[in-house]
């Protein structure tokens, strides 16, 4: 082809894109339906723990646990005690629940008052081991400061990252080099010379141009490096155990990427064997399309344990994959293209069109690199300052800023190849060119960085479940207009539990109410919306820093005062009427296992009790009309869900005339009894879901 000829191809070219890149697409939607359910990935992070992290528990607890932002996998020792000296404690053994999302043992051993540390550590659905530690006292006068780390270390380990960076490398090479090779194949049977990406140029009549040229030795090499570093990858994720490749989410993932990569290479140097007849050249028609394929599950598997899938399962996946594939086919194509030119010497127009060519394509794989990488940092990326004060930030802009320069050398590549064409003697492929490669291999080794980084914040701010107490719970109840609401208070945290009328979302199998009919029973979604702020004597009032717990659950940390400590809460439940409420927490209470078991004889030697009992389900400080129901003692009991004990009874304060307990029970219901020195019950105020019940005692004369 003539060097005019060359310039009139430029100008003229068109036709429809290699097939591999129409396929590209269908394949990716084909492996996306065909692929497991998502796995929740990123790094895991610690949310709470049970002591919690920087508080002081009144007694030694019976047991730890830690709750998670995702799923997580643990080793035969993922939790260790020791004191502030180092001394290690004995712990029973670890176990998962809720989805995997809260880790738990026993302490075997009774704590004295100090302070102590839980290190501990576990693997993430992305395949990081991540680890802190958590700080707690036992006993009062003790001060303990919160722990450095949530989990999720800045950055994963130097290996980790160089086995990630030989993984993207590898998938580019290989990826990249079927479409780099499907654009030689192009001019290739334009100039009627076949083969000469693998030999000097032969003659046109040397070889027909129908016949296939062979995925070069990059696809082999690159599919070789992807396999090495998925097998490194295993290994730092699963050690010894291989069956944790299984077992485990992330290790099945990187099990599938093993294989692929396998497959892969062996597909390669099949496919660039010599053609014969049969099998082996059946193997070399079908070997390219069925490398794409098992490459293109590669880049699936990344996808779903990418950080962006951890904010959105389905759209962020979907980023991961066409980001990853654009960056591998830009920086392999171009790699191929290079190795091509170099095999090319003396041909410079078929250079001039092979880089036109791939230029075509680089414009939109650019564009799509851009797109999806600037949606990706919207997924994961909580607020602007992030880029700046979070590493995961600052190794992003790295990435924006490198691709930036990329982005400039091509343009000036892009100028220098239509200066080449009228100018013979200036070879298409210059100095911007290879700057681009190289910045391209630049890129790939920031994104392994990317990924080895822990994102800005957790997969989620919810906990699965409400923590669990630690030592005697406080017990409170009311209602806030229509919409229930049951508190726990125990050392360092608290937990604000509530249902509107038709739900179900303190547990309990009871829905009715005065305000709602039984075809409105769980037809809404849940929507609550709560502020609260804290007050105590000698404190300034505080905002609580809420975190939700569930359907209709809030937790907060807190330090209690000693005496009352009120908090004061507005909750909105649409379409329900915003309300508000004021809850008493008595501090510190205090246990006495004989104070219900007294208060239940007392009532049963009781022959007769009046109780005037006001119910409401819609308070706004007026309990609602009394009625008078006479009862005799043990009748009585028999209606309250402490009759036969229970409630795990606190004393919550004590005077000479008086004393008051808390009880609480599941389903939601809170109880508050006023007993006399003699153990009659003088009132009783019981929160349970819908209605709030108020009752005093009235007692024939014979029993005052």
């Amino acid at each position: 082809m003539s060097q005019s000829g060359a310039l009139t191809g430029l100008i003229r070219r068109g036709g429809a894109p290699p097939l591999v890149l129409v396929l590209f697409p269908m394949l990716v939607a084909v492996l996306w339906l065909l692929m497991p359910a998502p796995l929740a990935s990123a790094h895991a992070y610690l949310l709470a723990s049970t002591p919690p992290d920087g508080y002081a528990v009144p007694t030694s607890p019976a047991e730890v646990s830690l709750d998670f932002d995702q799923a997580v996998t643990i080793a035969a020792s993922p939790l260790t005690l020791t004191g502030t000296t180092g001394k290690p404690y004995q712990l029973g053994p670890a176990t998962l629940s809720l989805g995997g999302r809260r880790l738990s043992t026993k302490v075997i051993t009774r704590l004295a008052d100090g302070g102590y540390r839980i290190h501990w550590q576990v693997t993430a659905n992305d395949g990081d081991v991540v680890g802190g530690t958590v700080t707690f006292a036992v006993g009062t006068g003790f001060t303990v400061g919160v722990s450095d780390t949530r989990g999720a270390s800045s950055l994963d380990s130097p290996i980790v990252i160089v086995a990630r960076w030989m993984l993207f490398t590898g998938l580019a090479l290989a990826l990249g080099g079927v479409v780099g090779e499907q654009l030689a194949r192009r001019i290739l049977r334009e100039v009627g010379a076949a083969g000469a990406t693998r030999s000097p140029p032969a003659p046109p009549a040397a070889q027909p141009a129908s016949q296939p040229t062979a995925p070069p030795a990059l696809v082999v090499v690159g599919a070789g490096l992807g396999a090495a570093a998925a097998a490194v990858l295993s290994v730092d994720q699963v050690g010894v155990d291989l069956g944790r490749l299984i077992t485990t989410g992330p290790g099945r993932l990187l099990g599938i990427e093993l294989t692929a990569f396998a497959i892969a290479a062996a597909l390669a140097r099949a496919t660039g064997r010599d053609a014969g007849r049969g099998p082996r050249r059946l193997v070399r028609l079908v070997g390219p399309p069925l490398l794409v394929v098992v490459l293109l599950v590669v880049v699936a598997a990344e996808g779903l344990r990418a950080h962006p899938h951890a904010d959105s399962p389905i759209w962020g996946t979907a980023l991961t994959v066409t980001h990853l594939l654009a960056v591998a086919v830009w920086v392999g194509a171009l790699a191929h293209v290079l190795r091509v030119a170099h095999r090319w010497r003396g041909r410079a127009g078929w250079i001039r069109l092979l880089v036109y060519d791939y230029a075509r394509i680089a414009v939109i794989l650019v564009a799509l690199v851009i797109i999806t990488g600037s949606l990706e940092a919207l997924l994961v990326l909580p607020n602007p300052a992030s880029l700046i004060d979070t590493t995961y930030g600052l190794v992003l802009l790295a990435k924006i800023t490198l691709v930036a320069g990329i982005v400039l050398f091509a343009v000036l590549a892009r100028r220098r190849l239509w200066h080449s064409a009228r100018a013979p003697a200036t070879s298409p492929v210059g100095r911007a060119v290879r700057a681009e490669a190289t910045g391209l291999v630049g890129v790939l080794a920031v994104t392994a960085v990317l990924v080895s980084a822990a994102p800005p914040g957790p997969a989620t701010a919810e906990l699965a479940a409400p923590p669990s107490p630690d030592g005697p719970l406080v017990p409170a109840g009311t209602l806030a207009g229509t919409i229930t609401v049951i508190a726990a208070a125990s050392a360092g945290q608290l937990v604000l539990r509530m249902t509107a009328p038709g739900r179900d979302d303190l547990g309990s199998d009871n829905t009715s109410s005065d305000n709602t009919s039984a075809e409105q029973t769980e037809t809404r979604p849940a929507n609550y919306q709560l502020a609260a702020q804290w007050s105590a004597p000698g404190a300034a009032p505080a905002p609580l820093t809420l975190r939700g717990c569930g359907a209709g659950c809030f937790t907060s940390p807190m330090t209690w005062r000693t005496g009352t400590n009120q908090l004061h809460l507005s909750i909105a439940a649409p379409p329900w009427p915003t309300g508000t409420a004021t809850l008493d927490i008595p501090w510190p209470p205090r246990t006495d296992p004989t104070l219900l078991p007294n208060v239940l004889t007392a009532m049963r030697a009781i022959p007769r009790v009046t109780v005037h009992q006001a119910v409401t389900s819609d308070y706004h400080g007026y309990p609602g009309n009394e009625t008078a129901l006479p009862f005799a003692g043990p009748d009585f009991l028999a209606t309250e869900p402490y009759s036969s004990g229970g409630g795990n009874p606190v004393i919550l304060n004590r005077t000479p005339g008086e004393i008051e307990l808390g009880l609480a029970f599941p389903s939601g219901i809170a109880i508050r009894l006023f007993v006399a020195p003699d153990y009659r019950i003088l009132r009783e105020e019981a929160t349970t879901p819908n209605h709030l019940i108020t009752s005093t005692f009235e007692y024939p004369p014979t029993h005052r």
